[in-house]
C-alpha cells in the first residue's frame, strides 16, 4: 500500500571522527532509495551535505526544514537519526516538529518516529548522538594534549614536515618531507641573506621551484601570507605552544633558534611600514663590548643659535640595563658607525664589471664539482657496500655452529658490532644523499653573496635607515660596540673575501681593486676567495 506522506531525503557525512564508519553518501542514496521502493513512499527531494552535525548552521539542513515549514513536505528520510542532529539545538527542532505534527514521519532504515508516538525514545537517541559528540571531543582534546606533551605537535605538519599516517593512533610522529625540506630550508636561508622580502621569497617559491603546500582538497599555491605565517613559525627551530604551553618538539629542527630570531628581527623592520618617520637604526642589534647590554639609538634635536635652526643627531649608547656593571662607555655618533660598517662592506665589495666573470667561473667551477662528486659518491658506495659486507659476515659468524656455545663472538659483542656498523652505514647513506642537496645549496648561497657584496656598498651609502640596517644584519651576527669601534663576526663567504682582497693587495702593491681590468688579475682574485669558499 502507498505511504501518502511526501519525504525529503537528508544525506549527510563529514571528515570529522564523527563519521568515520558512516556508509558514504553515495551508499546512503542507494539504501535509502531501496527503502522507498519497499515502503512504496514518494521522495520529492534530496539535501546532502559533507559537514559535521556537532554545531547548528548546516545550509541544507536549514533549507530542508524551512521547506517542510512550507509545506513541501512532512517526512524526512535518513540514514541513522544522528545524521540530523549532534547538537540539542538542531535536535530540539527535530522533535518540535514532530510533535506539532509539522513533520509526520522521520524514517530510516530500521525505525519509524512518527507524530504521536512518545518522544522519549527519539529525544534519548538524538540525546546520546549530542552527547556521543561531547565525550568525542573531550577524548580528542585529550589524546592530542597527551600527544603534545611527548613532544609531537598535533594538527597538520608545516611546510617541509610530514605526519604519520601509518603509526599507531595516538603515538603518531612527525616526519621530514625529504621532497620539500630542502626547498623550505632554501626560503630560510634567502631571507637570512637579507635580500629577499616575503613577497619574492612567495615568488620564487610559487614560480621558480614549485613548492606546493598540501591541503584536504590537493595541492596548493603559497601565499604571501603562508610564507609571513612559515618564517615565525618556532616549530621550524624546535619549539611549539600547545594550549598556552611550550613545548621542545622531538621533530627534527630546520634551523637553529639563533638563525629564527635573525629572520624575526628583518621581518620586524618590514612588518610596520606606517611608522616609518620613528625607525631608529640598529636599535636591538649591537651589543656593548664591555658589560653585553644592548646599544640602543637616540634621535636629539638641538637648536643651533648661531644658524637659527633645528638639527637633529642620531647616536648610539649602552642601555646600562645591568645594575651591577659599571659600564663606562661613551656614546657614539651614527656617523661613525655608519663609516666603520662602510668600510667593512669596501673590504669585501667586488666590483660590478667583475659580477658577471666572477658567476661565470663560478658556474664553470660547479661543472668540474658535479665530477668530483661522483667520484666521492663512488668511493661512499664502496663504502657503503664494504659495511653490509661485514654486517653480514657478522651474522653469519654469529649464528654458526662453530659459535654455538657463543665462544667466538658473544651477544653482547655481536650487538656491539652490529651497533657500530649500521651507526657507519647510516653515515654514510646521510653522506651520499647529502652530497648533490650540500653542493646545490653552496652554489645558490655563494652566488647570492657574490652579489649582496657588489651592491650592498652602494645600498648603504644610498639607502635609509632600514636599508642600512637590514645590509648590517645580512653582513654576519655577534655585532659589538666597544671603545667607539664596532665588530662584526662576518658570514664565512663575506670573511673570506675579505680575506682574499687583502691577499691580492698585499701581492699587489697600489692596485685598486674597483679597477681591475685585466683578465689575468681577475682570474688571480677570484681563485683566491672561490678556493676558500670550496673548502
Amino acid at each position: 500500500m502507498k505511504n501518502d506522506i511526501k519525504y525529503l531525503v537528508y544525506l549527510r557525512k563529514s571528515t570529522d571522527s564523527e563519521d568515520r564508519q558512516i556508509q558514504s553518501i553515495e551508499d546512503q542514496r542507494k539504501e535509502l532509495r531501496r527503502i522507498a521502493d519497499q515502503l512504496h513512499v514518494d521522495i520529492v527531494g534530496y539535501y546532502q551535505e559533507n559537514m559535521s552535525a556537532k554545531r547548528p548552521g548546516r545550509p541544507e539542513f536549514n533549507r530542508m526544514l524551512s521547506d517542510i515549514r512550507k509545506g513541501k513536505a512532512t517526512g524526512i528520510l535518513c540514514w541513522k537519526l544522528n545524521r540530523l542532529a549532534r547538537n540539542p539545538v538542531d535536535g530540539g527542532e527535530i522533535m518540535w516538529l514532530v510533535q506539532e505534527g509539522i513533520i509526520q514521519s522521520v524514517q530510516t532504515p530500521g525505525r519509524e518516529y512518527k507524530t504521536g508516538d512518545n518522544v522519549i525514545i527519539m529525544s534519548v537517541e538524538l540525546g546520546m548522538a549530542s552527547q556521543y559528540v561531547l565525550d568525542l571531543s573531550r577524548d580528542v582534546k585529550r589524546g592530542m594534549q597527551s600527544k603534545a606533551e611527548k613532544g609531537w605537535r598535533p594538527g597538520r605538519a608545516p611546510l617541509g614536515y610530514l605526519n604519520d599516517k601509518g603509526g599507531e593512533q595516538g603515538n603518531k610522529i612527525i616526519h621530514v618531507d625529504e621532497e620539500k625540506f630542502p626547498l623550505v630550508r632554501k626560503l630560510w636561508d634567502l631571507m637570512l641573506s637579507g635580500e629577499y622580502s616575503v613577497p619574492k621569497l612567495t615568488d620564487i617559491a610559487n614560480d621558480d621551484w614549485g613548492l606546493k603546500r598540501s591541503t584536504s582538497k590537493g595541492d596548493k599555491r603559497l601565499h604571501e601570507s603562508h610564507i609571513h605565517k612559515l618564517l615565525t613559525n618556532p616549530f621550524y627551530y624546535g619549539e611549539y605552544t600547545w594550549n598556552g604551553v611550550t613545548h621542545q618538539g622531538k621533530h627534527q629542527p630546520m634551523i637553529s633558534q639563533d638563525e629564527f630570531d635573525r629572520v624575526q628581527s628583518l621581518l620586524g623592520l618590514k612588518a610596520k611600514p606606517q611608522t616609518r618617520h620613528r625607525f631608529l637604526p640598529y636599535r636591538g642589534i649591537l651589543r656593548c663590548g664591555e658589560c653585553g647590554c644592548y646599544i640602543t639609538t637616540e634621535k636629539k634635536t638641538k637648536l643651533i643659535k648661531s644658524e637659527g635652526k633645528l638639527r637633529s643627531y642620531i647616536y648610539h649608547h649602552c642601555t646600562h640595563r645591568k645594575a651591577d656593571a659599571n659600564c663606562r662607555q661613551m656614546p657614539v655618533s651614527h656617523e661613525e658607525i655608519n663609516s666603520q660598517i662602510l668600510e667593512i662592506l669596501k673590504n669585501i665589495s667586488i666590483p660590478e664589471s667583475f659580477l658577471a666573470f666572477a658567476l661565470d667561473i663560478l658556474r664553470r667551477d660547479n661543472e668540474i664539482q658535479t665530477e668530483n662528486r661522483a667520484t666521492m659518491e663512488k668511493n661512499h658506495r664502496k663504502t657503503l657496500a664494504s659495511c653490509n659486507q661485514r654486517i653480514d659476515n657478522l651474522i653469519k659468524a654469529y649464528i654458526s655452529q662453530e659459535n654455538q656455545d657463543r665462544d667466538l663472538i658473544s651477544d653482547q659483542e655481536f650487538k656491539d658490532q652490529k651497533s657500530s656498523l649500521i651507526k657507519e652505514k647510516t653515515t654514510v647513506q646521510t653522506r651520499i644523499e647529502g652530497l648533490e642537496r650540500q653542493a646545490e645549496e653552496w652554489f645558490n648561497l655563494t652566488e647570492q653573496s657574490f652579489r649582496f657584496a657588489t651592491h650592498a656598498r652602494h645600498e648603504f651609502e644610498t639607502g635609509d635607515f632600514e636599508t642600512k640596517t637590514r645590509i648590517l644584519m645580512a653582513l654576519g651576527q655577534n655585532f659589538v660596540l666597544k671603545d667607539g669601534k664596532v665588530t662584526i663576526q662576518l658570514k664565512k663567504p663575506y670573511q673570506i673575501m675579505e680575506e682574499g682582497r687583502k691577499r691580492i693587495q698585499a701581492e699587489n702593491p697600489g692596485l685598486e681593486l674597483d679597477s681591475l681590468a685585466l683578465d689575468k688579475t681577475k682570474t688571480a682574485s677570484f681563485e683566491a676567495v672561490s678556493a676558500t669558499l670550496s673548502g
